[in-house]
């Protein structure tokens, strides 16, 4: 008599006399993860029973019996209908045993010619490409929030930073236009590993290719591939396909929290820049006047999370031995959670910027006139002073100034004895001077800025 602490698998019960031990079903089942793939899964068998009728394994009157009761399963799920059993190790396994119980028979011809190899593999390469489609669009409508911000507040000044110090003045749409070209480098990178990853891996089998001769590009052509892999060893073994895609989520990760850093300080009394919304702040169990900026600082914390999930996957893949081994069952839960982790960050950010305060008298007052002291230099420079001479000079202004405890804006006529024509040069530092001297390509400018904002409506096509 067999254990009851053994679960038997009819899919290599042929081979095996007893079943699964009960801790090894609960160490290698993955249907808990593995069930967001159901409707990729769906997606391929479709496309594998479609080649099936070519290759003359199924007729036509069975493919649409097969088609018929996948698409059941799926609009079941979709209902919310629990279709799974706790024997189910995946959700590859588990759709074929529905589909079995449905149309009976019949329902075990579908994995003619497949492996579950090659199955995984396609389903995951579909997974990532309909998961990048959806990362894009949430990219896009963060760059439109970003766009229309920026070009209602242009004109409106702020300090820039460096080192966390003040440095020189900027236009605050020019520091959002920053967030702006950094998300369609991460667009490009997306598109790119759309075109990159483009191959089918269906038909590779577990390791030959199917002994089935389908058509193969048919197949690819149906799921959306612009071709078929060229490789069964490289499709079935190589997981560079997450890699790169979690790699693109976590630098998207990682931007966010940069800004998200700059937010949170911001929002701070001794700033005063910003003020969160309510719906995208939160309070404190114990101080009643408190109000966190949590959506930043959750943005923040999640980046970290986002590396760790592509550090997962570098580690797992790295010593696995071609083509296929079991420790590759474990690429699916990093690249699902990145996926809902950022596209809700993307989500919360954009919520939070359209709704949020921007404090701009309170940026205003807080610039100091130390930020032109680089226009100082710039100007004695064009004078005919050398920028390192000019350089020392205002920075000894600026040394004098410190001591003193005032600006060096404010230093007696006695002190600017070595600035020629101190006079006149001393009328033209003022932080709207500053700004409309940087009309370079990329500058802070007045004229710069326009020129990024058109830019930015070119690039609004890639959605």
């Amino acid at each position: 008599m067999k254990s009851q602490k053994q679960i038997k698998n009819g899919m290599w019960s042929g081979r095996f006399e007893n079943g699964m031990a009960k801790s090894m079903v609960d160490l290698s089942f993955s249907l808990d993860v593995d069930k967001e793939l159901l409707e990729e899964d769906i997606q391929g068998s479709l496309a594998h029973g479609k080649a099936l009728v070519e290759a003359k394994v199924l007729s036509g009157q069975e493919y649409s019996k097969i088609a018929g009761a996948l698409h059941g399963i799926l609009s079941d799920a979709k209902k919310g209908k629990n279709i799974w059993k706790s024997t189910d190790e995946d959700v590859h396994m588990a759709v074929e045993r529905i589909l079995t119980e449905k149309i009976g028979i019949l329902g075990k011809k579908i994995h003619t010619g497949r492996s579950r190899n090659d199955q995984v593999a396609t389903d995951f390469k579909l997974y990532m490409r309909n998961r990048t489609k959806d990362i894009l669009d949430s990219l896009f409508k963060l760059q439109k929030t970003i766009y229309n911000l920026a070009e209602k507040h242009a004109g409106r000044l702020m300090p820039g930073y460096t080192h966390l110090q003040q440095a020189q003045p900027i236009q605050f749409s020019h520091y959002l236009m920053s967030l702006f070209f950094a998300l369609e480098r991460d667009k490009k990178r997306f598109c790119n590993l759309l075109s990159l990853h483009s191959e089918c891996p269906l038909g590779s089998g577990a390791i030959a290719g199917s002994a089935f001769a389908y058509n193969r590009k048919a197949v690819a052509k149906n799921l959306g591939f612009e071709s078929v892999s060229a490789n069964s060893i490289d499709a079935i073994s190589h997981r560079d396909m997450a890699l790169e895609f979690l790699n693109n989520i976590a630098i998207i990760g990682s931007s966010l929290s940069r800004y998200a850093e700059d937010m949170v300080i911001w929002s701070s009394s001794e700033f005063g820049f910003l003020t969160l919304h309510d719906k995208f702040s939160s309070g404190s169990s114990m101080m009643p006047q408190k109000k966190n900026p949590d959506s930043m600082e959750l943005i923040r914390g999640k980046a970290g999370r986002l590396i760790g999930n592509y550090t997962a996957m570098f580690t797992l893949v790295k010593g696995a031995p071609l083509t296929y081994s079991r420790d590759l069952q474990e690429d699916k839960a990093p690249v699902f959670d990145s996926t809902k982790t950022i596209l809700i960050c993307l989500q919360v950010f954009k919520e939070a910027l359209e709704s949020a305060k921007w404090n701009f008298d309170a940026m205003e007052k807080k610039m100091l006139p130390a930020l032109l002291a680089t226009d100082l230099a710039d100007l004695l420079v064009e004078s005919g002073v050398p920028f390192r001479d000019a350089h020392h000079i205002v920075g000894n202004l600026v040394g004098i100034a410190a001591k003193q405890g005032v600006d060096f804006t404010e230093l007696p006529d006695e002190f600017w004895k070595d600035v020629p024509k101190a006079k006149n040069l001393r009328k033209k530092l003022t932080y709207a001077f500053s700004v409309s001297r940087r009309n370079i390509e990329g500058g802070t400018g007045e004229k710069a800025l326009r020129e990024q904002l058109r830019k930015a409506r070119d690039f609004f096509h890639y959605i």
